[in-house]
């Protein structure tokens, strides 16, 4: 928990720095207003369909005999691309942070506070688009699989948010590591602090579903996974000598 806080600490100076706020909207602004323009353009067609869709569900005619609402399939439909909205724009957020934003992130971060930190280069530039990919494909394909847990109270948040931290953990750590750690550095971090990654990405995943929080998340999370990986990886190689 300790090294969480001081790479979240680590994190919330750096994104003080002038520089680096210049960075802060970009990933989240843009992915919100290609998704908002994308549900606003086919919002009646998801609608119709949706509404067809839980129409055809036993729960859904059993609770509309229950509620005399003749319109709670149209209400179900709603509420369930609202829902949705929020882990795709972040989702969005995050590949867009991993392909664009963090080797600005990683290249600042490490001349500023890692400059004698030795690069083993144990990763590549193909190797983390293919890792950023594959990562969103796994990511979208459990979101579909785990839709009907959507129908269980509370679980509209806690499984996106679930399925969001393992994404967090999966990205940003060969991101932040391609370049410093050599492979079996990498696997090894990975190995002995996974918990605390995946607890990272739970703690700052948490943070996307308050109001205006979301805008500065995806850029904190560059940051908190480029302090944590780095430092732990400092830790690692200290250990070693």
């Amino acid at each position: 928990m300790n090294s969480i806080l001081t790479s979240l600490h680590q994190s919330l100076k750096a994104l003080a720095r002038p520089r680096m706020a210049l960075l802060i909207f970009l990933p989240p602004v843009l992915s919100f207003v290609f998704l908002f323009a994308l549900f606003v353009s086919f919002w009646p067609a998801w609608i119709s369909g949706l509404t067809g869709f839980f129409s055809s569900l036993t729960a859904v005619s059993w609770m509309t005999s229950i509620t005399g609402l003749t319109d709670f399939a149209y209400w179900c439909s709603v509420v369930f691309l609202i829902l949705l909205f929020i882990p795709m724009v972040f989702l969005f957020a995050v590949v867009m942070t991993s392909l664009f934003v963090m080797p600005i992130v990683l290249k600042w971060v490490g001349d500023v506070d890692f400059r004698g930190l030795e690069k083993k280069k144990g990763g590549t530039l193909i190797g983390s688009v293919w890792n950023t990919l594959s990562a969103t494909l796994i990511f979208l394909m459990l979101f579909v699989v785990t839709l009907p847990l959507w129908f269980l109270p509370g679980l509209q948040i806690v499984v996106p948010l679930m399925l969001a931290s393992w994404l967090n953990k999966k990205v940003f750590l060969y991101d932040v590591l391609q370049d410093y750690a050599s492979k079996d550095e990498r696997h090894l971090i990975a190995a002995r602090n996974s918990k605390a990654l995946y607890g990272l990405g739970l703690l700052l995943g948490l943070l996307s579903y308050i109001p205006l929080a979301f805008f500065f998340v995806p850029v904190l999370l560059a940051l908190s996974y480029t302090y944590y990986c780095l430092n732990a990886l400092q830790s690692l190689r200290k250990g070693e000598s």
